[in-house]
């Protein structure tokens, strides 16, 4: 099996890998990374993109539909199908009052947050991490690479970028810290990534990322990643403006 963003393996125990997929994706939709009308990729992408097979991934779309999270249409492309009253379905009572207060946030407590979290992340990242670690990370970038006019499907991939960097920290508190700061500001790095140029700049950071990791330098890791995180902390304070 494909080196994954998600460490499925681990999680595997007593839940199948679609159910897994399917809570993953199921989450994406919740926080907003996912919206409605969304058009998810196709499942050789998605396969792709969570290193698990095309079975998988039907199985999985299989319970997104069941669950009105998505609808399928023979012939067209799958959209997400998440308005208010679809989501109410799936959350708690006190989570849409915490999703707003997450996307209004300080946008400078936050990135200073990530600085914090991320920059020690890359170190130990470049520390830990294996040659299985670089090929999933080099799959993700080639796929990237053409995602220049794929706002949605690129912030996938972004988010499973800086998750596998951060599940080779080896510590579960950095990667929970991580998620949840990535998930703050979510509906404002969405118009920015419409920007042009947004993407292609982030997809040249991520390579210095990868660069730092590949030659084991814990220094040259962090280096880019603070440099990224300031870009995307001025993107996203300009769009503020």
């Amino acid at each position: 099996m494909s080196n994954s963003a998600f460490a499925f393996e681990k999680a595997l125990k007593n839940r199948t890998k679609k159910e897994i997929l399917a809570d993953k994706l199921t989450d994406m939709i919740l926080t907003g990374l996912l919206r409605d009308g969304d058009e998810l990729p196709s499942e050789r992408e998605l396969a792709q993109l969570f290193g698990v097979s095309r079975e998988t991934v039907r199985g999985a779309l299989a319970q997104l539909t069941a669950y009105g999270l998505i609808s399928v249409s023979h012939g067209s492309k799958t959209r997400i199908r998440a308005d208010e009253d679809t989501l109410a379905r799936f959350r708690p009572a006190t989570a849409d009052s915490t999703s707003r207060v997450m996307n209004h946030f300080d946008v400078d407590s936050v990135f200073e947050s990530r600085i914090v979290v991320e920059a020690a992340i890359a170190r130990r990242a470049a520390i830990n991490i294996d040659d299985k670690g670089i090929a999933g990370l080099e799959r993700l970038l080639e796929a990237q690479s053409q995602l220049f006019d794929s706002p949605v499907h690129f912030q996938l991939s972004d988010q499973n970028f800086h998750k596998l960097i951060s599940e080779y920290a080896n510590n579960e508190i950095l990667l929970r810290y991580a998620e949840e700061l990535y998930a703050f500001g979510l509906n404002i790095r969405r118009q920015v990534m419409r920007e042009p140029g947004a993407i292609e700049r982030s997809y040249f950071e991520h390579q210095y990322i990868l660069e730092g990791l590949k030659r084991r330098d814990p220094d040259a890791a962090e280096r880019a990643m603070l440099a990224h995180l300031d870009s995307v902390y001025r993107t996203t304070k300009k769009k503020l403006i």
